[in-house]
């Protein structure tokens, strides 16, 4: 594979790590090209937010505990006393199981990185996906104003989708063209957050 820039263009100016992954391999690429987002919002400063994994850690954390106090109980007294505790503590580690995921499938979905700019009064979320047999990285943004704020800022509301093969972003030797991806990534950025026309 290789990127659509020159080596000099492509690859980071700034030292860093540097990243190679196996070109044949989609969740390889894709993993990169998340990391690699997550790394340009953080420099641009972002915080990242970890709503969605809370909520999947609460949940599971609910169904632990019922199932660890019920052992503890039956350790203590014969099945026939603790039965219908175990028929609860089970009944609820499947239903938080469940629930977190259906939060995984139907609120999470693709979003790998939300993150929030103080200064600049927003959140920023960010959804990647790729097929099996198809080498192409598509990226979603999305934002929305930090809730509280006086003066919340007024951006296009509709998300804004990145759509390139890998081949753009990493080379023949399976290198990650972390400038060129900045590009491409500051470039969608700067749409989705610009002003909306009067």
């Amino acid at each position: 594979m290789q990127a659509h820039s020159e080596d000099s263009a492509a690859r980071p100016a700034t030292a860093g790590a540097r990243v190679v992954v196996n070109t044949s391999s989609i969740g390889e690429l894709r993993a990169a090209c998340d990391t690699g987002l997550r790394e340009f919002l953080r420099a641009r400063g972002y915080e990242e937010m970890h709503t969605h994994t809370d909520v999947k850690l609460v949940l599971g954390y609910v169904g632990a505990l019922f199932c660890a106090v019920d052992f503890a109980y039956s350790w203590k007294h014969p099945f026939s006393a603790t039965k219908w505790f175990s028929y609860i503590s089970v009944s609820v580690y499947v239903v938080t199981s469940l629930l977190a995921l259906v939060y995984s499938y139907a609120v999470q979905r693709d979003t790998f990185f939300v993150g929030y700019n103080k200064a600049k009064g927003h959140i920023i979320s960010a959804g990647s996906h790729a097929k099996q047999g198809e080498p192409t990285y598509r990226l979603t943004l999305t934002t929305r104003p930090i809730r509280g704020r006086q003066d919340p800022p007024v951006f296009n509301s509709k998300p804004v989708e990145l759509v390139r093969p890998f081949t753009a972003w990493f080379h023949d030797d399976g290198e990650f063209a972390a400038a060129q991806f900045g590009a491409d990534v500051g470039a969608a950025i700067d749409a989705l957050l610009a002003k909306k026309d009067d």
